[in-house]
């Protein structure tokens, strides 16, 4: 049995507890993605925490719209953040450590819809979404979340390929040739990806008696 993979997990679930409780921790939060996995590299897993509080929710989000599952995204956040640990020296300091992460995040994503099982599944009905401002009244943050809603039902109409585009671009801020280094294709491939999928986005929203029309409005 290996005993090391249970071990990377337990870690990773600390890491959601972990917060700033010394000087040195304070100084991580002013450290630079490359500068805190140089330390991970060095062996010190001191910076994990700082670097799961920086893409936890961010990475949890891209796999939820991906899978519409919330345990799978659960699951692909721990794992994600097990891999970061265990396989530290492969990131090289002169990428982004996000395309790093997002790229094995879409690998694990890629995974789980392969296995027959899961792709008979249904997604559940939940949503993650930002805390709502203060500034919204009930009524709005109501209409917010039904607005996020039909956009992930809409999301779940474009093929894999097309929905990991447009996920990373809209709702990631990554750049074509950051998702072209994350999917394995071409620039040009991703352009194509992300238009076709917003063409499916647009007729699928605005098709929408319930007035999903002003779902595109509310879209990154």
């Amino acid at each position: 049995m290996n005993l090391a993979k249970p071990l990377f997990r337990k870690q990773v679930r600390n890491l959601s507890r972990m917060r700033a409780s010394n000087e040195r921790d304070r100084e991580m939060k002013h450290l630079s993605d490359q500068e805190l996995m140089s330390i991970v590299q060095a062996g010190d897993f001191a910076p994990a925490s700082e670097i799961y509080d920086r893409y936890s929710s961010r990475i949890y989000n891209f796999a939820y719209r991906f899978l519409k599952n919330s345990e799978a995204a659960e699951d692909a956040t721990q794992e994600v953040f097990v891999k970061m640990l265990k396989h530290a020296g492969q990131f090289h300091g002169g990428a982004k450590l996000s395309t790093w992460l997002f790229s094995i995040t879409a690998n694990w994503c890629r995974d789980y819809l392969r296995k027959a099982e899961n792709r008979s599944k249904e997604g559940e009905d939940v949503l993650l979404s930002l805390p709502a401002s203060s500034e919204l009244s009930p009524e709005r943050h109501l209409e917010r979340r039904e607005d996020e809603k039909r956009i992930q039902k809409a999301l779940m109409l474009l093929s894999p390929d097309q929905r990991e585009a447009i996920l990373l671009s809209r709702y990631q801020g990554l750049s074509y040739a950051e998702i072209a280094q994350i999917s394995g294709c071409s620039e040009g491939a991703v352009k194509t990806r992300v238009f076709r999928a917003m063409e499916v986005l647009k007729k699928a929203l605005i098709g929408d008696v319930r007035g999903g029309d002003q779902c595109l409005t509310v879209m990154p």
